[in-house]
């Protein structure tokens, strides 16, 4: 964590990194998206993190398909699933959320 967190010196914010299941799962991947430099060991799931898994998968052609699910957080005990899909250039990324804080910020 500590190499990690001191990539943010030169603007890197933090990592991702994935792999692919075995086929007959119910996910397609599993992603892990960390940034202590920013004060975030792991991210449970992560969006933005799934979003440059995303842009990868589509530009390398590591899954043929116009649609998967990735996995993230299982390693925290904090299970979630998101869908992704490729529409002509577009990617989209889904899933269910639970509100865990809410508030308001008064300036």
């Amino acid at each position: 964590m500590g190499k990690l967190a001191a990539l943010s010196s030169i603007g890197i914010t933090g990592a991702n990194v994935f792999g692919l299941y075995q086929a007959g799962t119910n996910t397609d991947l599993e992603v892990r998206s960390f940034a202590p430099g920013d004060g975030v060991p792991e991210d449970p799931v992560c969006g933005s993190g799934n979003g440059c898994v995303a842009a990868l998968v589509r530009r390398d052609g590591i899954l043929n398909t116009r649609s998967y699910v990735a996995s993230q957080g299982r390693c925290l005990g904090r299970d979630g699933l998101l869908s992704v899909q490729f529409e002509d250039g577009t990617i989209w990324l889904g899933g269910h959320a639970v509100t865990c804080i809410e508030g308001v910020l008064h300036t």
